[in-house]
């Protein structure tokens, strides 16, 4: 029977190559999976990296527009507009034009103010609170004009943003028409306004 015969050195040489072989499969193996991890956290840190630069830009827009509208903010501040109303300032323009007019009688009133239902404002308007109050006015006056004036100073000179919801002017003395007024009369017509005051505050969250 024919056996086969390694001499020693040979066959030292064959286990040593195995050894080699094995350590360089290894090294392959573990290089391969190294390299797929790496590329996994190489595409997770651009996905990151991307996230965070839309972040930035978003943060630089937003940046610029406050820039951009920061004096149109401040001015609807100083005016009441945004914040909280400012009724006194309301009622000082109402004096101030009684007294300059002459009107002997001038009544207002003010209703408490009131937060609109959202469900009824536009989507665009759902991060903001917006507050009515209506102001009934009920004055004397002597012709047209002097209602014209009184609603011009309110829109011009009081503080908030204002919209006229009614007016209704009806004639105190009956027996005069065409235009044509008593010398000695001062107060010839009554006018009766409803006034809606806006305020606007950023919607309480909860």
């Amino acid at each position: 029977m024919y056996k086969l015969s390694i001499y020693p050195g040979l066959e030292k040489s064959l286990l040593i190559f195995l050894a080699i072989l094995i350590s360089m499969t290894t090294v392959v193996i573990m290089s391969g999976v190294y390299k797929s991890n790496a590329s996994s956290e190489n595409a997770l840190m651009t996905r990151e990296m991307r996230s965070w630069s839309k972040k930035i830009d978003e943060a630089n827009r937003n940046n610029m527009i406050l820039v951009q509208h920061e004096d149109t903010f401040k001015k609807l501040v100083d005016k009441s507009v945004i914040g909280d109303e400012n009724r006194l300032s309301w009622v000082e323009v109402v004096q101030k034009v009684a007294d300059s007019r002459k009107m002997s009688s001038v009544k207002y009133n003010i209703a408490s103010q009131e937060l609109l239902d959202k469900n009824k404002l536009d989507n665009k308007y759902q991060g903001i609170d917006i507050f009515r109050s209506v102001m009934s006015l009920d004055m004397k006056i002597l012709h047209e004009g002097d209602l014209f004036v009184m609603l011009d100073k309110l829109q011009t000179e009081a503080n908030g943003l204002m919209t006229v919801d009614k007016c209704e002017i009806e004639l105190i003395d009956k027996s005069i028409s065409d235009g044509v007024v008593k010398q000695n009369s001062n107060d010839t017509m009554r006018a009766h306004c409803k006034i809606s005051w806006y305020t606007l505050k950023q919607a309480k969250r909860g």
